[in-house]
């Protein structure tokens, strides 16, 4: 339900699946990204191409720090901004936030602090955590994704899956009145998969609420 969005259901079931596809395959960009990156350019250097590896070694050539170092400095910063565009007044607030993160991102590239690269990694995290319709589940993926850097950084890749295996054993003990927080993925047997997850089927084919709800009243309001 976290990616659900009321405009889902006001547009024709193309773009509205069209949509939910975006916005999972942006929750896990959002949530894996930077810990993927430090893992290949650390640990596994053999997985990038070769044309690409030398343009991330030159970009990195004069930055005294590791990558995992700029990855956390950058995502901090990124939170910093982030939480003074949300306490400064609306009209400021937006000013502030972009007008910071090119100064802080332009700054930190030409004084070689950070590369290029982990500039460009870390806006497409921010901007996929965006889209996201849900703020309680956008901040979680805020949260995670740092922890998710911490693995990345201790184990590579291998860091990275467990962690990740950890979250989804986590999410799949945990049930809110008697509903699993991966319904409906896992409750009654799959059943609802085909209707309203990933997939928003036409109207006429959704009469009924989801079974793993256990409503009284099975039928959708019209």
């Amino acid at each position: 339900m976290f990616f659900q969005a009321p405009e889902d259901y006001a547009q024709n079931y193309v773009i509205g699946s069209f949509l939910r596809c975006i916005r999972y395959v942006n929750s896990l960009i959002a949530l894996l990204l930077p810990g993927f990156y430090i893992s290949i350019t650390t640990f596994h250097q053999e997985m990038i191409p070769t044309l690409l590896a030398i343009t991330i070694i030159r970009s990195k050539a004069e930055v005294p720090f590791p990558t995992s170092t700029s990855i956390i400095f950058m995502l901090l910063a990124f939170e910093v901004l982030i939480e003074a565009g949300f306490r400064l007044p609306r009209t400021i607030g937006q000013t502030i936030s972009i007008i910071g993160a090119l100064v802080v991102g332009q700054a930190a590239v030409q004084a070689k602090i950070i590369s290029p690269v982990v500039v460009i990694i870390i806006a497409l995290t921010g901007m996929a955590g965006f889209t996201m319709p849900n703020q309680d589940f956008a901040n979680a993926l805020r949260i995670y994704r740092l922890l998710f850097v911490l693995c990345a950084t201790i184990a590579g890749l291998y860091g990275l899956g467990l962690g990740f295996l950890l979250l989804v054993y986590h999410l799949n003990t945990i049930e809110t009145f008697g509903v699993p927080y991966f319904s409906p993925f896992v409750a009654n047997e799959g059943r609802d998969i085909t209707k309203d997850t990933i997939i928003r089927a036409p109207l006429h084919l959704m009469k009924k609420r989801p079974s793993s709800l256990k409503t009284t009243n099975k039928k959708r309001q019209g």
